[in-house]
């Protein structure tokens, strides 16, 4: 029998949201693409973050003059003004990173509020807003870790800024700079169904200025069942302690139904494809012997336990169960994986920002299931 109803989907799941070229995640293969290209091409050594800005953006892989030009358009606008530096480092020690973040890209929206007029300006907003919420980034890394400002610099790359920023470091180990490339390329999209980047075409559809879309963006994956789980699964390890316990206090916390972070997908029922390429980082980054590596060990007991145990019900690593280990081993605290997250990130927010203007931009209006009372008679305040 029909009914006039709408059905209802928990969570949306299942429910197309836009059409969109940027990335596919294919859930039973366990692949990610952007562009067509696999994101295990993507982030093989030497490749850069700025090769993937190109790509999202242009549609192709860059030659070496885009790649040049696209270099130079990141550098020009990663600079921010004393001002607004002064106001991101007061934010940033008196909350966590992630809302400091929030908060600074909301800092930099015009004072006037009508996008659609200056719709012209896209591209130049959206180039602008990757370079600066990753200045962002390191900004609230210096005052968060009581360092004195030090600003981006013209001989430094994206991600050379990024690790010296967050860091402190003025010399990087041979590999972290690729590393963080890649880090950066592995969360750059992850198709327009995830919780952030949905958030940034609802608030696109409502013809919000960029910055908006982004500050938005940054607080959707700030929650802990979105961006939040890298630093969860690290915590995990460090409350573990010692590789050998990592079976036992494992296997206890499934019994409790304890949700492992970093463990299962909503769209993955295999192996996250980014896990595979963490793992490979991991491998080439993390030293022998070191604390990082006992966590890195844990990881595996993790993955190997809670496999057993669950993966006959769709549930494997994602990126998150191995990211940690491997920001640890470049030297990035703990409160700041989250950032680095969204400083990769802002190009799959804006680059979708992008996409759908170019769908006509149709306000998000999706409707409901009503399950409250029906009309109800008034009842003045003196005959209650």
């Amino acid at each position: 029998m029909t009914t006039g109803s709408p059905s209802y989907s928990p969570g949306l799941e299942g429910v197309p949201i836009c059409e969109s070229s940027l990335s596919l995640v294919e859930g039973q293969a366990g692949r990610l693409t952007y562009r067509g290209y696999s994101i295990e091409d993507l982030t093989l050594p030497g490749a850069t973050f700025e090769q993937t800005v190109a790509l999202l953006f242009d549609g192709e892989l860059p030659n070496q003059t885009r790649l040049d030009e696209i270099s130079s358009i990141l550098k020009r606008e990663r600079n921010l003004s004393d001002e607004v530096v002064e106001i991101i480092r007061s934010i940033a020690k008196n909350t966590h990173p992630m809302f400091a973040i929030q908060a600074a890209i909301a800092l930099l929206g015009p004072k006037d509020n009508d996008f659609e007029p200056k719709i012209n300006t896209i591209r130049d907003r959206s180039l602008a807003l990757v370079a600066k919420v990753a200045t962002a980034v390191g900004v609230v890394a210096q005052a968060y870790t009581d360092r004195p400002y030090t600003g981006p610099r013209d001989d430094e790359s994206h991600a050379e800024m990024l690790l010296r920023m967050i860091t402190g470091n003025e010399s990087h180990p041979e590999g972290h700079v690729d590393v963080m490339n890649q880090l950066l390329t592995l969360q750059a999209d992850h198709s327009a169904g995830n919780a952030g980047t949905f958030t940034s075409r609802v608030v696109t559809s409502t013809k919000a200025e960029p910055e908006a879309v982004v500050s938005a963006a940054i607080g959707a994956l700030s929650g802990p069942a979105h961006g939040g789980a890298n630093e969860g699964s690290l915590r995990l390890f460090m409350e573990i302690g010692d590789p050998s316990n990592a079976e036992v206090e494992i296997g206890k916390k499934l019994d409790d139904k304890f949700k492992i972070p970093g463990f299962g997908h909503r769209v993955y029922s295999v192996k996250d494809p980014r896990s595979e390429v963490i793992q490979r980082l991991a491998s080439d980054i993390i030293e022998a012997g070191s604390k990082v590596d006992d966590y890195y060990k844990i990881a595996l007991s993790v993955e190997e336990v809670a496999t057993a145990r669950l993966g006959d019900r769709g549930l494997f690593p994602n990126v998150d169960l191995f990211s940690g280990c491997v920001f640890a081993a470049i030297g990035i605290p703990v409160e700041l994986f989250t950032p680095i997250f969204a400083a990769g990130r802002t190009l799959g927010w804006v680059a979708n920002m992008e996409e759908q203007w170019a769908s006509g931009n149709r306000i998000y209006r999706p409707t409901q299931i009503y399950t409250g009372e029906a009309h109800r008679e008034y009842v003045p305040i003196d005959k209650r």
